[in-house]
């Protein structure tokens, strides 16, 4: 009986049991009205400088959709306006994976990639076939850039 309590909890994945591990800490946390107060505005502080930083990287190079989503998922931990936004964000990743997964769009993705791969080939073999080794067939990009900095390329 005891060997079936461990072989249940040896085969908890990790997320479960950090998220366990959260569940207890915060519940814990509750007890105390003081405490309980400043886990929620931890949580908050560091939610909304999350989705801060995800808007942030929208206008500049970065992962700013990720870091958004990021951010909502700690917020929903705490707020359940947080939880709201972020059932949308859900329904949709849910959708996407069972469209990944299916096989009869496997097989188109697997045709199109197949598709691009043939035409890049091409454009590749023509671009050889007519220039050789050469970036000649990049003059009309590459000139004004020489006269521009005034290199040779």
């Amino acid at each position: 009986m005891s060997t079936d309590k461990n072989s249940t909890k040896d085969r908890k994945s990790i997320s479960d049991r950090l998220y366990g591990n959260y569940m207890g800490r915060r519940n814990a946390a509750r007890t105390n009205r003081a405490l309980d107060a400043t886990w929620r505005g931890i949580i908050l502080v560091v939610g909304l400088t999350m989705v801060g930083l995800g808007l942030f990287f929208l206008l500049f190079p970065g992962p700013g959709w990720a870091v958004i989503i990021i951010g909502l998922i700690v917020l929903a931990t705490e707020y359940a306006w947080a939880q709201r936004i972020l059932n949308p964000v859900r329904e949709f990743s849910s959708r996407l994976a069972r469209l990944v997964i299916s096989q009869e769009y496997r097989a188109k993705r697997s045709n199109v990639i197949l598709i691009i791969t043939f035409v890049v080939v091409a454009i590749a073999y023509a671009y050889w076939a007519k220039w050789g080794a050469t970036m000649q067939g990049f003059e009309p990009i590459l000139v004004p850039i020489e006269n521009l900095f005034n290199l040779e390329i």
